[in-house]
């Protein structure tokens, strides 16, 4: 039995806790869908919302108390992890000790892309009422965990990244009380890029500092553990949304925009990787498309999003929403476009602003696909689920990835 440390933050919804999981194959082996890559202010309001930090802090999004009739309880897990193409997603129980125990095999046969989502209804053998349930993600060569479960398969990642460490490069403590990290996962675990790139357009970064004797490898796998969700939270009769987001860190992941990139405090040594959860509105109308946006994106702050038409059209399209860091808005639900003014049929895009200035867009069909979407439909409920690095940048091959919009429905199939 491992003890909960730094990475196993708690995530607190309104008027509940979370719970967790034995047996996976009560769940969907499958993942709906990938987000695409091709890059590029109405209301604000909020749902409740919480996202934790690196120490396992937990912060509120703010908005009113979720007072929409309770339905079917509903997980969506978006894989929005920056500085890793793809990862393997793991489960861990955490009793009211904080004892944290993995089990089952990772959620999907094949590794959760960037921008991917996974559904999460239930689970044989877990009581949602009484379990606490800790995420885990593996990234790197993930041919090296294949076959394994997840005990096994973070142990090898945990032997993998120890390594790597070369001298002056050892994991730094992290926590409000200066723990290690849970299931003895340190701040740091590498899996391809290049130490000296970083930045919009390829840019060069600098390192992230001398190391006195041989340099750190890049580690085959990393392992980190996201914030916990705490017991009863998943049976409470809500859409819930939780957004893998920040960066694992490790030896070679820096740059001198590695914050830009990854959010504040970010550095090889003090990864950012934690996720955001907020309960989605399930508000719909018959002639319109429910909408909402959740912004988990750690390295922008209040953003706005439109739909527009394009180029070369300078039409301003349609405002959707500005939102802040770990929001979701409007709450409830906006029901006030048609499909047709959104245009997701007619090649408009979806634009990431700030103060009206564009910082870069996708076309509604690479946003529609992170869940396999094909088109939106009128009387349908979605969240745009916006993530990554600062929303400016560009994507740098083998190290961080590019900005993403991603659709979640909000009662998916």
């Amino acid at each position: 039995m491992l003890r909960r440390g730094l990475w196993l933050g708690s995530l607190l919804s309104a008027g509940a806790f979370v719970a967790c999981v034995t047996n996976h194959d009560a769940l969907s082996k499958k993942p709906p869908g990938r987000g695409g890559s091709d890059a590029g202010g109405n209301s604000a309001g909020g749902a409740p919302s919480h996202h934790g930090g690196s120490g396992g802090e937990v912060a509120s999004g703010g908005g009113h108390a979720d007072d929409e009739p309770p339905g079917e309880s509903v997980l969506t897990i978006v894989n929005g992890v920056v500085d890793a193409p793809r990862v393997a997603l793991c489960l861990a129980k955490v009793d009211a000790e904080g004892n944290v125990t993995p089990f089952g095999s990772p959620l999907t046969d094949a590794p959760l892309e960037y921008g991917q989502s996974l559904v999460l209804r239930e689970v044989e053998g877990v009581d949602f009422e009484t379990d606490g349930l800790e995420p885990f993600v593996i990234a790197g060569e993930l041919s090296l965990i294949a076959g394994l479960d997840c005990d096994a398969a973070l142990e090898r990642a945990l032997a993998e990244e120890a390594l790597s460490d070369g001298e002056g490069d050892q994991p730094g403590q992290g926590g409000a009380a200066g723990e290690g990290g849970a299931f003895g996962v340190p701040a740091r675990m590498g899996d391809g890029g290049n130490a000296n790139e970083g930045g919009s357009s390829g840019e060069e970064g600098g390192s992230a500092g001398a190391s006195l004797g041989p340099p750190a490898v890049r580690s085959a796998l990393r392992a980190r553990g996201l914030p916990a969700i705490s017991a009863g939270t998943l049976n409470a009769g809500r859409s819930l949304l939780f957004v893998a987001n920040g960066c694992l860190g490790g030896a070679t992941y820096s740059g001198k925009t590695a914050t830009d990139y990854c959010g504040a405090g970010y550095s090889p040594r003090q990864p950012t990787a934690s996720a955001v959860l907020v309960s989605l509105s399930r508000q719909l109308s018959t002639d319109h498309v429910a909408l909402q946006v959740v912004h988990a994106s750690l390295a922008n702050e209040q953003v706005e999003l439109r739909s527009r038409p394009p180029f070369p059209s300078m039409d301003m399209g349609l405002g959707i929403v500005s939102v802040q860091m770990g929001q979701v808005a409007p709450r409830p639900a906006s029901i006030q476009n048609t499909l047709f003014e959104l245009g997701s049929a007619r090649k408009y895009r979806v634009s990431v602003e700030s103060g009206g200035e564009p910082l870069f867009s996708q076309n509604w069909a690479s946003v529609l696909s992170g869940s396999g979407l094909s088109e939106l439909k009128d009387g349908e409920g979605y969240a745009l689920v916006f993530n990554g690095p600062r929303a400016d940048l560009d994507a740098v091959p083998d190290l961080w990835n590019a900005p993403l919009v991603t659709a979640i429905p909000v009662q998916p199939e």
